[in-house]
């Protein structure tokens, strides 16, 4: 796929996985993890369009369509069915991708996300993209930050908080209003009891945007699923509670 990039961080014997990043974020915010399962299983990272090192392209941007840009990616890489982790953003893409090409997925991780907004958060939405529309990303990063992370961690945490920022800012205004919009129309609740495959929910009790209620509306659509909250975590967890969420997500996949 010429506007999206990707890349194959691991190898090994284990189950074939996709990560799907975060809104504003790219396939690096994996790196850790990956780490941590390198040799262990095949994993595939890569941008969401206009993020990272993907290109935006001409087409308008909505979740449908980056739902079809994994689904390219899974067939090109030609090893699905995959396991198939998604954070935030990357959780919503996921559920597309259960939903629309079942035979692409062999499970689900579901970290951070959310199947619908309601009308508050909707206009929460529009009012982030008017601020960019008008004054830039540097006038979100602080908003940005102080969701992704907790006050406590970015207290005792500097570098990481200045890294996450650095990226936020490294953003194209127009693709990340373009993302931002896709996200914002989120609306897989009432389809997500065709997903049959295995799938874990995970949820940061801190988290104000993807919340531990959001969570749950998720897990009890989908039939079979577990879920985990994590309780000292906001949105990023793996950043957060990197051996928390390494456990809950090797457990599943060694489940599989």
């Amino acid at each position: 796929m010429s506007d999206i990039y990707s890349v194959q961080l691991s190898d090994g014997p284990g189950f074939p996985v996709v990560v799907s990043h975060a809104l504003g974020l790219d396939h690096s915010m994996w790196s850790g993890w990956i780490d941590a399962q390198k040799g262990q299983r095949p994993i595939l990272a890569y941008d969401h369009r206009g993020q990272g090192r993907s290109k935006l392209g001409v087409r308008p941007i909505d979740l449908g369509l980056l739902v079809e840009d994994a689904a390219t990616l899974v067939n090109e890489w030609k090893r699905g069915p995959v396991v198939f982790v998604g954070l935030s953003q990357g959780g919503m893409v996921a559920q597309g991708l259960a939903i629309r090409h079942p035979t692409l997925v062999r499970g689900l991780v579901l970290a951070h996300t959310v199947a619908n907004y309601a009308p508050a958060a909707q206009a929460a939405w529009r009012e982030r993209i008017a601020t960019v529309e008008q004054r830039g990303i540097s006038a979100v990063v602080d908003l940005i930050s102080q969701r992704y992370l907790s006050e406590d961690f970015r207290a005792t945490n500097p570098q990481v908080t200045d890294a996450l920022r650095a990226q936020i800012l490294s953003n194209d205004a127009k693709a990340y209003v373009a993302n931002c919009q896709a996200v914002a129309n989120v609306n897989w609740l009432n389809d997500l009891k065709l997903i049959k495959s295995p799938t874990l929910v995970l949820a940061g009790a801190l988290d104000m945007g993807a919340t531990p209620m959001m969570a749950e509306a998720i897990h009890h659509e989908i039939t079979g699923s577990q879920l985990e909250i994590f309780e000292h975590a906001s949105h990023l967890s793996p950043l957060e509670q990197p051996e928390k969420f390494q456990r809950a997500v090797s457990d599943f996949l060694n489940s599989l």
